[in-house]
């Protein structure tokens, strides 16, 4: 089994599984985005990270290197404007450790959208670095008072491996499409119209079963369970 391991400073951000809930799925009619499968399991991949307090700041629009283009209103302890460029880094205080085979790409949170800033991606070979893990957002809106509330995701850390990546092979290869596929989904989609009419789902996708209820296949995983062990001794 793949390990982490992480090691929090005092003043650390809140690292956890990426919870599922988002507002804005919340707010369909009847909660319908969470019977989108591959949405519902894209948002808890990875490991959210939050801010212990609220934190609020200002960009003036300037995109040059200066950092006091960016006034970091409350609680500077979490963040510097050192790299300019309407940009926050954030003192994470998490050190993380993994084997060689293993990286932490730190991404926007999935599905989690917001017109203030954006997290940026880039990716991180923690086998040898030793420093606390760099997070880092991009201001989208100057001049505009922008609050990053406490407990609030910002950042996903994903951990990935790219060896396992880099030995991926694509093969493309022509191919039609044969009247047959063209009359299994016409019959598909008529009865997932009528499905839809009702104002119910299908749930077809997250069952792996085809429109007769057959089954089709199976799903590598149908819910994602990151184990997380709290050794700290503020912890018991």
């Amino acid at each position: 089994m793949p390990i982490i391991n992480a090691y929090l400073t005092k003043d650390a951000l809140n690292i956890k599984q990426t919870r599922v809930k988002r507002e804005w799925m919340d707010n369909t009619f009847d909660s319908h985005a969470y019977h989108c499968f591959p949405l519902s399991l894209a948002n808890s991949v990875g490991y959210e990270i939050s801010l212990p307090e609220d934190v609020t700041f200002i960009w003036n629009g300037n995109n040059d290197h200066m950092q006091n283009n960016v006034e970091i209103v409350t609680n500077t302890k979490y963040c510097t404007t050192g790299r300019g460029h309407g940009t926050i880094s954030f003192n994470s205080g998490i050190i993380l450790k993994t084997d060689k085979n293993m990286s932490i790409m730190h991404m926007p949170v999935p599905n989690m959208f917001n017109d203030n800033y954006q997290a940026f991606t880039s990716i991180i070979s923690t086998s040898f670095y030793d420093s606390p893990i760099p997070l880092a957002i991009k201001i989208l809106k100057p001049n505009t008072k922008i609050t990053i509330k406490a407990d609030e995701p910002f950042v996903t850390l994903l951990p990935i491996s790219l060896s396992d990546m880099s030995n991926i092979q694509m093969n493309i290869e022509d191919f039609e499409f044969p009247q047959s596929y063209f009359d299994y989904h016409n019959e598909r989609n008529k009865i997932n119209q009528e499905i839809i009419n009702k104002g119910d789902w299908t749930d077809w996708y997250r069952d792996a079963v085809d429109h007769t209820g057959q089954s089709i296949g199976s799903h590598e995983v149908k819910s994602l369970k990151l184990k997380i062990n709290d050794n700290r001794r503020s912890n018991g």
